[in-house]
């Protein structure tokens, strides 16, 4: 059990640390890692929000009193991603694992591939924000977020620098900020029909503390671009390494 609560906060830390670096990734690190400790899947997906929620909290705090979390977007978001998370929390009931994991790697590969082509384009601080794209963004963040446990930072980054004028780093900050209140919504709701292994949980959300504090500051120090290339491969890596995982077991 020592050797499965060390494993975990090593968990934690990664997933932490690319939260703080990304605004994302930290469940795309998660799930595939809780799975490998022989947790079910549901248990996997219930504990990853739990765990995702609380770094993503830990890290939004000091970006918002920076002034970093645009607020109008995060309202957008998180609208359509509480309702979006219960239905998707009901729609992985029914929906076969294999489709589940194809449809997110491939979705996962586009995000990652726009990113990459974007991180060389300046940014257009003129550009309004474009409200509807904003909600149907927040709408699949809550599926997918209930369907595979996952923050959705992935598609929240790329969203809010498509369709919004914020800087990568601001875009981080509002992405956590809304992982936060989607995953932990996600999490309120599955504890209301399972009870998750507490340790496990506890040295998870321990090790995603350190992670995101540290990945803050390691933020800060590197330019939006290289920011932008980083959350790109990691998206390629966790794709690929997820798919690997689970459809060829």
């Amino acid at each position: 059990m020592d050797a499965l609560l060390l494993e975990s906060s090593a968990i934690g830390l990664i997933l932490g640390l690319l939260l703080g670096l990304t605004g994302a990734g930290g469940s795309l690190v998660a799930l595939p890692l809780l799975l490998s400790l022989h947790l079910p899947l549901h248990d996997a997906i219930g504990v990853s929000l739990g765990a995702v929620a609380l770094s993503a909290a830990i890290g939004a705090v000091p970006r918002a009193r920076q002034g970093q979390v645009a607020w109008k977007p995060l309202f957008w978001l998180v609208i359509t991603g509480w309702p979006g998370n219960a239905v998707g929390q009901w729609l992985g009931k029914y929906v076969p694992d294999a489709w589940l994991i194809v449809g997110f790697c491939l979705l996962v590969l586009w995000s990652a591939w726009r990113m990459w082509q974007g991180s060389s384009q300046p940014r257009n601080c003129d550009k309004p924000m474009r409200n509807g794209p904003l909600l149907g963004v927040g709408l699949a963040v809550g599926l997918l977020s209930g369907l595979m446990g996952v923050g959705g930072g992935f598609l929240i980054v790329p969203g809010l620098l498509w369709f919004t004028p914020l800087s990568m780093m601001a875009a981080t900050a509002t992405s956590m900020a809304v992982i936060a209140l989607v995953s932990g919504g996600g999490f309120l709701l599955y504890l209301t029909h399972a009870q998750p292994p507490l340790p496990l949980l506890a040295c998870l959300a321990a090790g995603g503390a350190l992670g995101v504090l540290f990945g803050n500051r390691l933020a800060v120090r590197l330019g939006g671009a290289t920011l932008q290339r980083l959350f790109a491969l990691m998206l390629v890596a966790v794709s690929l390494s997820l798919a690997a995982q689970k459809l060829m077991s």
